[in-house]
């Protein structure tokens, strides 16, 4: 019998030795650097410099300070929302990542894993404590009486830049525990509709909030820079545990990352809501067989977009934030107002039609039925109906708690439903892949449609079928008591929407 040696431990490479050889490798064959892209970077940065310096500086520091040290409450809610937004974003792009390239060549090898993610987590820790900072400077600019003393300015900045630090501290938790984040992805849009809720109160009633002034000794701004070094303490904490991380964890944030670059590069914001939705499903493992197949009381489409909108319930408290942006928008441009009311109403329909763009695709299981077009499409309908008809109820119940319109506006809200998932079928069927490459000649080069059609798609049939409820709001938004003509006529549209649809429909899919 021969001797079997036991294997030998394999020592960690260090990842800047391996960095430093992959840059020379790619310097030796493609140049140390491409002036096409310094100019591209070069001229983006002064564009955006120039057109977003104004408003950008108005929003973080306005020129007229308020009256007295109050707090106005769409200004904490507006902080809250930024600091919401930084948590989904980390969150769709890991926040620890690696290129593909490193995924598929270092990840598995015997390369030291901290320091192959330190840059990804200085990346995300420097970038929320700059938004942080940015954020609390602006409710410092929206509080506190001029001038402002420089303790103040530290207290603020620290403080915004700790709690953007602890956001993507959350964001690294999830991204290690999957069972916390699922639970916080559903918890988050509760956070989400209460700060919109606030904001929109803030927005009818113009109440303050009384703030404690920053500049009440040294005490504050020592506070606040402990939260910050505390903040930065745990980032440490993580950073040295960064050698037992999953791989198949910074596996797949790798690639979902790499697949948003590849859309932002593309131009093609369609690809992008195909992957949400393949993340989406991925981490839904298992089916519970439901008893509305078994029975056959409901028709088989409608129970499955029924099936559909249980496994997104979710979502329902995204829907219900969305629901308080027209309040907020309420004393607003009224064109504002009836886009957001417009485009929350469709996002709402929109829910279950990720099956009908896949039918329209490839009609195989229709063909399994042997349901008729004008069949499936008549309960594909059903659903969206529903949801739109509740989303714009809601809606006009809200405005009018808040005394903005007065009338029946929830029975012009409930009929405008079906006009609604009309527009959300039709934007479903309709594939972005198909016309991604037809290009719009421009003075500065082609243009790609792809994004311009898939953004429009659907929008022309939602505004010819709920032309009375736009005129409805744009005509009654100044007081006026809202008539039963308008519900009826809205009815009817909606009505016909639906039998033109279902009537166009091809006899088979076949």
């Amino acid at each position: 019998m021969g001797i079997t040696r036991a294997p030998a431990e394999v020592s960690w490479v260090a990842a800047k030795g391996v960095r430093r050889w992959i840059r020379s490798r790619q310097i030796a064959a493609n140049g140390r650097l491409d002036p096409g892209v310094v100019y591209s970077v070069l001229l983006a940065v002064a564009m955006a410099v120039a057109l977003l310096h104004g408003p950008i500086v108005a929003a973080i520091w306005p020129e007229t300070p308020p009256d007295s040290l109050g707090l106005p409450l769409e200004v904490l809610a507006g902080a809250g929302l930024t600091w919401a937004a930084l948590y989904s974003v980390l969150r769709r792009l890991g926040p620890l990542t690696v290129s593909r390239s490193a995924a598929t060549w270092l990840l598995p090898a015997p390369v030291s894993r901290r320091m192959l993610l330190t840059p990804s987590l200085s990346l995300a820790t420097a970038t929320s404590a700059v938004i942080g900072a940015l954020t609390g400077l602006a409710v410092l600019g929206h509080a506190a009486t001029r001038p402002v003393p420089a303790g103040s300015v530290l207290t603020g900045t620290s403080l915004g830049a700790a709690a953007a630090v602890a956001v993507a501290l959350l964001a690294l938790l999830c991204q290690r525990r999957p069972a916390v984040a699922r639970r916080l992805d559903v918890s988050g849009g509760a956070v989400v509709c209460g700060l919109l809720a606030v904001a929109a109160a803030g927005q009818l009633t113009d109440h303050t909030v009384r703030a404690i002034p920053p500049s009440a000794g040294p005490v504050l701004p020592a506070m606040a820079l402990l939260a910050l070094a505390a903040a930065l303490a745990l980032v440490v904490t993580v950073w040295l545990r960064l050698d037992g991380w999953p791989t198949h964890q910074l596996a797949e944030a790798s690639a979902n990352a790499g697949a948003y670059a590849d859309a932002a590069y593309a131009v093609e914001p369609s690809f992008l809501a195909e992957v949400s939705q393949r993340r989406f499903w991925q981490r839904r493992g298992g089916f519970r067989p439901s008893q509305m197949f078994r029975s056959g009381a409901v028709p088989p489409l409608v129970a499955h977009d029924l099936l559909i909108t249980r496994r997104k319930a979710g979502r329902f408290w995204w829907l219900a934030a969305t629901a308080m942006v027209p309040v907020m928008l309420g004393r607003g441009p009224a064109w504002l107002q009836l886009g957001a009311v417009l485009i929350g109403a469709i996002g709402a329909a929109s829910v279950p039609t990720e099956s009908t763009h896949s039918e329209a695709r490839s009609a195989a299981l229709l063909r399994l039925l042997g349901l008729s077009g004008r069949r499936a499409v008549a309960q594909r309908l059903v659903v969206p109906s529903v949801l739109a008809a509740l989303w714009c109820a809601a809606v006009m119940v809200a405005l009018q708690a808040a005394g903005l319109v007065r009338g029946p506006w929830w029975a012009l809200g409930l009929v405008a439903g079906p006009a609604v998932a009309v527009a959300a079928v039709q934007r479903a069927k309709a594939s972005a892949a198909s016309v991604a490459n037809v290009l719009i000649d421009t003075p500065l080069g082609a243009f790609p449609a792809g994004m311009l059609l898939w953004l429009l798609n659907g929008l022309d049939v939602l505004t010819v079928l709920s032309l009375p409820l736009s005129v409805g709001l744009a005509t009654h938004g100044t007081g006026e008591v809202l008539s039963w003509a308008w519900v009826a006529v809205q009815a009817f549209v909606s009505a016909a929407g639906c039998a033109l649809m279902v009537r166009w429909s091809k006899t088979r899919f076949d």
